[in-house]
């Protein structure tokens, strides 16, 4: 019996919660907006870039691939200054070699 008043009641409150209901309404201007949205003017190739451009997704891959061909050209600098360096040094112990086995010749020979 209690079941059967506790369930009538759920009923009763549930059809009591759609008597205020109201028919929905749209905010004041919306067929105006609708209708500028639609006259607007088709966009330019600049603004659809910008638009792609702007994403941020865009801007943090472009980042990151500034980061990396900066990061390559130090390393690759970074080696052929090293190279540089080696081949001078190279061509200095070669000239002070040449030097010296030629000083070392002419002291024997007198």
């Amino acid at each position: 019996m209690k079941n059967n008043e506790d369930t009538d009641q759920k009923i009763d409150a549930a059809f009591n919660s759609i008597n205020n209901i109201q028919r929905a309404s749209p905010k004041p201007y919306l067929l105006t907006r609708i209708n500028a949205r639609l006259d607007k003017e088709v966009k330019s190739i600049w603004e659809t870039i910008a638009i792609y451009i702007s994403r941020p997704l865009v801007m943090v891959l472009g980042l990151c691939l500034i980061i990396i061909i900066n990061v390559s050209v130090i390393l690759t600098n970074k080696t052929s200054a090293t190279n540089v360096a080696e081949r001078s040094v190279s061509s200095v112990d070669d000239e002070e070699n040449t030097a010296t086995f030629a000083t070392i010749d002419n002291a024997e020979t007198p």
